[in-house]
């Protein structure tokens, strides 16, 4: 599964990949999560948007974010799943595996975005 962290505009954004055993419990951590309240939605605007994560091991998924609270789960039919990352307790652990692959200016940002 590739991790983007979604942190810039108009440059690339830094990619990591997760192991398998990383991709099983972050897959039960998401089977476990609760729906998000009505209107929650992932950041917007410009700088740290949030984790963008692809080519799962469920066939059926083809995206997932997590972002600022929220865990959006989209599937090839269109279908979208809305669930809420209480504490981005979420978002904070793959914030963490990121930490050994970014350049520390990155991190420094992705962990000021996470404590703001």
């Amino acid at each position: 599964m590739d991790v983007e962290i979604d942190l810039y505009s108009g440059r690339r954004n830094p990619v990591f990949g997760l192991t398998p055993e990383a991709e099983e419990d972050l897959m039960c951590r998401i089977a476990t999560l609760p729906p998000a309240p009505s209107g929650a939605a992932p950041l917007q605007g410009l700088g740290y948007r949030g984790l963008r994560l692809t080519n799962g091991p469920a066939a059926n998924i083809t995206e997932i974010v997590v972002s600022g609270g929220v865990v959006v789960v989209r599937d090839h039919d269109g279908a979208e799943r809305v669930l809420q990352d209480e504490g981005r307790s979420l978002e904070r652990s793959l914030a963490d595996l990121a930490a050994a692959g970014l350049d520390p200016a990155e991190m420094a940002v992705l962990r000021r975005e996470l404590e703001g």
